[in-house]
């Protein structure tokens, strides 16, 4: 019996979003877009602006420096599971896009036990059309399995 399930992925990522997409066969297919619940801007309502009132400490510049700080690395631990589940069944696993998000990502793989016998790789790239998405996971494993 052949397995169709695909062992090679690729995952674009970037802090709003993610794109799942399959090589297998020598094709590249787009399986998912994953939305990230990260909020960019925090809006607390009948928030002021972030200065303590009766201190001139420089140390604590914000009241709500560290609440906003926690709530932020939830929703990214939060994405980070989820991406986590979608790439458990895969072998080799190819990690782009802009910014950090995906050094931070490829961090937390590695220190996660059940990723440690997958094969990791990072790579930057820009935001990406679906086109350009394919055609990038596509050349990066043709490339790397001649």
């Amino acid at each position: 019996m052949k397995n169709n399930h695909a062992s090679q992925v690729g995952l674009w990522m970037d802090h709003s979003k993610a794109q799942v997409v399959e090589f297998k066969n020598g094709e590249a297919v787009l399986v998912e877009n994953i939305d990230s619940p990260v909020e960019t801007i925090k809006r607390i309502e009948g928030e002021v602006k972030d200065t303590t009132r009766f201190t001139s400490s420089n140390e604590h510049s914000s009241n709500n420096e560290h609440k906003k700080h926690n709530i932020a690395q939830k929703e990214l631990n939060e994405y980070f599971r989820i991406l986590e589940n979608k790439l458990a069944s895969y072998d080799d696993i190819l990690i782009f896009g802009p910014g950090v998000v995906k050094e931070q990502f490829r961090n937390r793989l590695r220190e996660n036990k059940s990723f440690s016998d997958k094969w990791l790789s990072v790579q930057t790239s820009d935001k990406l059309t679906v086109n350009q998405l394919l055609a990038f996971v596509r050349d990066f494993y043709k490339e790397s399995n001649p």
